[in-house]
This record gives C-alpha cells, structure tokens and sequence, in this order.
C-alpha cells in the first residue's frame, strides 16, 4: 500500500539544501575511444620520428641552440613584433578612415586595402627591397612644384631590415583594417547611443565603450594575424634579409642536412606559436570578462580588492544632491517643442508635435508602437534631429545653433555639452556589459565630467544603494536580472546630474514581477522632482504620477490633459480603444 508523505509546511526562505541527486552520467565510450586512438598514433609517430636514424638526431641537438639560429631566432621575433604593431596601427586607423562619413577618407581607405590585399607579400617585399632601382634617390620637397630642399640616395635609407619591416607593416595595416571594421561594426548600435546619451565625445566613445567590446571579437583573428605574421617573416630571404629560416639555409646549404635543421626551425616556430597561443588566451579572458554569468576565480579576488578599497574612501564624497535646480524663470518651460516635424525619406514619424514640460513636472508619452514616442525622445536628447519646427530645452535649441538668421548645427562638444544635462533611460537597459554596475554608473563622472575616481566611485556606490542594488555593486550586467539592469541604468544617468529625464518604455523588456522594481524608483524620482518624459504603457504608473498625459498616434498628439481627463473620461475614440486594449 503506497503512502504519501505530507507536505513540507516550512517557508522556502527557511528550508535547508537538500542532497544533490544521484544521477549516474551517460557513458561517452565512442569518445573515449577516439580522445585514445588519436593519443595512440600521435605517440607512435614521434616514437617513429626520434628513433628514425634518417633524422639525425645528434643534429638536432648541435644545432638547436647554435649562435646563428639563435640570432635568427631574435631577428624573426623583432620582425613580427615591429610589423604586427605597425601593422595593428594603421590597421586602426584605416578602419576608422573607412567607417567615417567623409566620403574622401573612406574612399582613400578602400583604395588602400585594395590595393595591399590585392598584390601577393613576396612581390611587395621584393618591390620594398629594390625601390632603389625605381627611385635611385629620395627626394625631400614640395611634389609636382619641382621645389627640393635635399635628396639622399634610396639604399642609404632603406636597407634589407627596413625593407622587410616596411612590406609586412603596409600588407598587414590592410587586413588589420578589415578585422578592426568588422569588430567594430559588430558592437551594438545601442552600446553607443547609451555612450552618446553620457555625453561622451566620439573618441572616448571608440576608447572607453566600443574598443573594448570588439577587442571581444578581434583578439582570435588578431591571434591568427601574429601567427601567420610570425611564419610569413622567411619570405623577407628574397631580399638578402635575416630571420629563422635563413639563418637555418645558410647552414644546411653547407653540410647538406636538410631534415634536421628543418626539424630545429619547426620546433623553434612551433614554440613560439604555443607561447602566442596561451598568451592569447589570457588577453581573450580579460576583454570577455562580463560576457559570462559565473563569476571566476579572478573576478571574485577583484571584487573583494575593490570592496576593501572601498571600505577606505566612503568619506570621500558626501551625499549629494540628484536634482539640480534648472535655471528657467519661473513659468517658463523645461522643454518646448512647436510643430516638430521629423522623418525618415518619404515616412512622417513625427507630424508638428507640441509639448511643453514645466520644471519639476512628468509627462507621460502613451500610444501604441510606431506612433512616434521613441523618436520624439531622441529627438530631445539630439541622438535624432528635427527637420522642421523648434525644439528647446533649458532654453536652448537642441542639436542647432541660430546665427545671422540662419541655423546652424552644433559641433560634437557643444552637442556632449547638451547631452549630459538630460538623462536617458533606453527600453533594453543598454549597459556596458564588459563593466560592472558600479563602474557603468561611474563612467560619466569620470570621463565626462572629470571627477576623481574616489568622488565618482564613492557617489556610484550612494546610487547604487538608493536604488536598492548595494549588493550588486561588482555583478556585470550578463549576472544581473532585466528589472537590476533597469535600475543600474537609472544610476548611470542620474549620476550625471541631469536636469531633465528621459525614459523610453523602460519596463517594456522586463517580466511583469520585475515592472515594479523599476516602477517604484520612478514614483521616488517624480516625488523628489525631477523633471521628467516617460513613455510608457504604465497606465496605473501615469495616473499615479503624471502631470500631463499626452496621447501619440501617426505621429499626432491627438488628446493631452491631466490623467484624470485622459486616462479616466478621454475624448477621442482612438484613446479609448487603445486604453481599453492595454488596460484588458
């Protein structure tokens, strides 16, 4: 007779782990006996190899270390690491030449890569070796004018070491550009808007955001790029130059043993890729570091460093205030917009919308997707411009300059300036994953508004804490839930001191039990005053908090007023239908 065991009344909270689960794994014996035939005929064709009397093993052993290979050795070391830098560098720059929007840079760019991909390494070696016989003299001056200030003779400059340095760098800087476009481009478009929002120029952009993201995806094809850098060095022999296997030619071309010096230089190159390898295996640890959710060995050591360094400077910084006053007269509107207009090619998505957000004020954005909100709001933060009407905040026009009757558009520091006095708050979260918590919301103040790194982490750390995240200051983003990203982006916008915020749909990506984490750090913004936009599908969030709802569909604000009006008795059709669709 079977029985049923009651059931546990304690509190989950409460209960303790139980044992793990008995389970017996699945025996892999097909891989287990492929891992050993492999194993086996590995050992048995180095066993054949080293008792091989052809190979001449004595050989081997004279000439491993001998003074010449070892010189070799070094020349073909100092190539690879001079090309590969060089190359790296030029890489960088022609990736950035082809990305910009100058159409003479990116075509400049292109034409290089073309041209360096295009035409094989020996014959631009040989072409570098012998540029004597081309140009017997180079000429210091002002081209096409005829105008010399001196000229030297071409060998006297260029020798075989300069040569070869000279051909592997500029093929090289033309793959390297393609590897750096492409891990470039493969940073997501939202990585830099949230840099943008923080008011951060386009070089810290590149530095502190994207560079250090699509290192992630360079560093195992930059792996690859060193190695076969590291072998393509013994093509530089056609111009009389040194390295490994030269120096290994020259001596077998004497006592005509072939095989075992070919032996020393394969053991030489293969330890130096087996050094490249593990090296390249730690460099892709630390730039993927966040891109995983267990914590390693490493990052737990990190993270109690920082909590005991940060235990030392709490007294650094006091509290502060978040909400700066606004210097608008009174009366006078936070942000104003009178017929904007924008669009996109023959697609109107913003339809002469006018608004008006008063100091200390809420204004909730509701309409269905695709009516606008979202473009509205990067119209306000100048990530969009506005093609017709005027758009002001703080009293001043966003991304334009009016001058001489005539509008101008700002330059990128005058636009970062604008930038960091409104804070932005995206619809997926769009932290920096390769950071912690704290060190996304440190990474305004410091980069941007030039605070000390003791005053930014200790104001990061009172953000945090206010947001109810004190214990996650060290989780990257990757170890954080939807509604802890939510509120980590809050803190980051927040510590830029902003006067106005913008929130797009902030709860829109999280699990309905995550909306009210977020929600109610909201609620304690808008009790605090700050000013802010929120679209949202909130409904009890905007009658709650808003002081004005306005309703957006087709790019038209067809019905605006308190939420008592709007979302309790609305006039027109088209708001009750969309209400009575959220609110089901």
């Amino acid at each position: 007779m079977s029985s049923v065991a009651p059931p546990d009344t304690t509190s989950p909270r409460t209960r303790a782990r139980p044992d793990r689960l008995a389970v017996v794994p699945v025996r892999r014996y097909g891989r287990w006996i492929a891992a050993a035939l492999v194993a086996y005929l590995l050992f048995a064709l180095g066993w054949s190899l080293w008792h091989n009397p052809n190979l001449d093993v004595a050989t081997i052993r004279q000439y491993l270390f001998a003074p010449s290979i070892m010189h070799g050795l070094a020349v073909t070391i100092e190539l690879t690491v001079i090309a590969m830098l060089a190359g790296l560098a030029g890489g960088v720059l022609l990736a950035l030449m082809r990305l910009s929007a100058n159409p003479v840079l990116s075509a400049v760019a292109w034409g290089y890569i073309w041209f360096f991909r295009g035409t094989p390494v020996l014959v631009q070696i040989i072409f570098w070796g012998f540029l004597g016989a081309l140009y017997p003299n180079l000429f210091l001056g002002i081209p096409l004018t005829g105008v010399v200030f001196g000229s030297v003779p071409t060998s006297s400059v260029i020798g075989a070491a300069t040569a070869a340095v000279l051909a592997l760098a500029t093929n090289e800087a033309a793959y390297c550009a393609e590897l750096v476009r492409a891990a470039i481009i493969s940073v997501d478009s939202g990585q830099r808007e949230a840099a943008q929002s923080l008011g951060m120029s386009s070089g810290r952009r590149m530095r502190f955001v994207i560079l250090p993201q699509a290192m992630r995806v360079l560093i195992p094809m930059l792996g690859n790029e060193v190695i076969s850098m590291l072998k393509m060095t013994s093509l530089v022999s056609v111009i009389s130059g040194l390295d490994l296997m030269t120096s290994v030619q020259q001596i077998y071309q004497q006592n005509f043993k072939i095989m075992p010096l070919l032996v020393v230089a394969s053991l030489w190159y293969l330890l130096l890729t087996s050094l490249l390898t593990v090296g390249q295996h730690y460099v892709e640890r630390y730039f993927g570091r966040g891109f995983g959710s267990r914590h390693t060995a490493a990052a737990e050591r990190r993270m109690r460093r920082r909590t005991a360094n940060r235990a030392k400077i709490k007294q650094v910084a006091a509290p502060a205030e978040d909400l700066p006053e606004s210097a608008r007269p009174d009366g006078e509107p936070m942000v104003r917009a009178e017929q904007v207009w924008k669009w996109f090619g023959a697609t109107d998505v913003l339809k002469g919308v006018d608004i008006a957000v008063h100091p200390r004020q809420t204004l909730v954005l509701l309409g269905p997707s695709g009516s606008g909100k979202s473009t509205l709001l990067r119209c306000v933060n100048a990530l969009e411009r506005i093609d017709s009407g005027v758009l002001e905040v703080d009293g001043e026009r966003v991304g334009l300059r009016e001058r001489d009757g005539r509008l101008h558009e700002l330059t990128e520091r005058e636009l970062c300036r604008q930038r960091v006095r409104i804070g932005m708050v995206f619809q997926r979260f769009n932290l920096f994953p390769h950071m912690t918590a704290i060190e996304n919301v440190m990474l305004g103040p410091r980069r941007v508004l030039g605070l000390p790194r003791e005053q930014a982490e200790a104001e990061a750390e009172r953000l945090l804490t206010r947001v109810g995240l004190s214990d996650k200051l060290d989780a990257y983003p990757g170890q954080l839930s939807g509604g802890q990203q939510q509120r980590v982006a809050i803190a980051r916008a927040l510590a830029m001191k902003p006067h106005l915020m913008l929130f797009d749909e902030p709860t829109s990506a999280l699990d309905p039990e995550l909306v009210g984490e977020v929600l109610d750090v909201m609620k304690d913004l808008a009790r605090r005053g700050m000013t802010m936009i929120v679209a949202t599908h909130e409904i009890g969030f905007a009658k709650e908090v808003a002081d004005t709802v306005a309703m957006l569909d087709g790019g038209v604000i067809i019905e605006s007023g308190p939420p008592a009006e709007c979302l309790v008795d609305p006039k027109e059709e088209r708001t009750r239908a969309f209400l009575s669709k959220v609110l089901a």
